[in-house]
């Protein structure tokens, strides 16, 4: 299904270094996002506004490999890398007890967990403050026609790096 050598790039090199997401890439508990998923996700996150440009541009090696989970999570261990990596000290609390629905596509009823869900688009890009930034991603299952709108904070620690907030 992954079409190109970026596409696999994409998946595996972000989450390389990282072994549950690393062995994730490569078992059931990760899809492969076919060329135009992946082209779809860069193009949603190209749609940054001209003020958020650059700090979007920083945060990519979080962003791609955190939203290229959420897209393909067939198992929820898939997202267990995502919070030792990805998700900064403020965030922990929201995946603290979580009960099995860390992804959007397991919040949709009708879609075929075998496959990825679509970016269809970024929005709602908002600066929070001069470390912090927020936007909605509108995940679409092409198999079921469901959608689902995931809420994202991203921050930037004091070392420079972006995780999610």
């Amino acid at each position: 299904m992954i079409q190109t050598r970026f596409a696999a790039t994409l998946m595996i090199a972000g989450l390389a270094g990282l072994p549950a997401q690393a062995d994730a890439a490569r078992s059931p508990l990760l899809a492969q996002p076919e060329q135009a998923q992946v082209q779809a996700l860069e193009k949603a996150l190209a749609s940054a506004p001209p003020a958020l440009k650059a700090d979007v541009a920083a945060a990519l090696p979080t962003l791609r490999p955190y939203i290229a989970t959420l897209m393909c999570v067939q198992d929820d261990r898939a997202t267990q890398g995502l919070v030792e990596k990805f998700v900064g000290s403020r965030g922990t609390a929201m995946f603290n007890g979580w009960a099995g629905a860390m992804s959007p596509a397991k919040r949709m009823r009708h879609h075929d967990m075998s496959g990825c869900v679509t970016v269809t688009r970024i929005q709602n890009w908002k600066r929070v403050a001069a470390n912090e930034f927020r936007f909605d991603i509108l995940f679409t299952a092409e198999d079921s026609g469901e959608s689902y709108l995931w809420n994202n904070v991203v921050h930037k620690e004091p070392d420079g790096t972006w995780l999610i907030a």
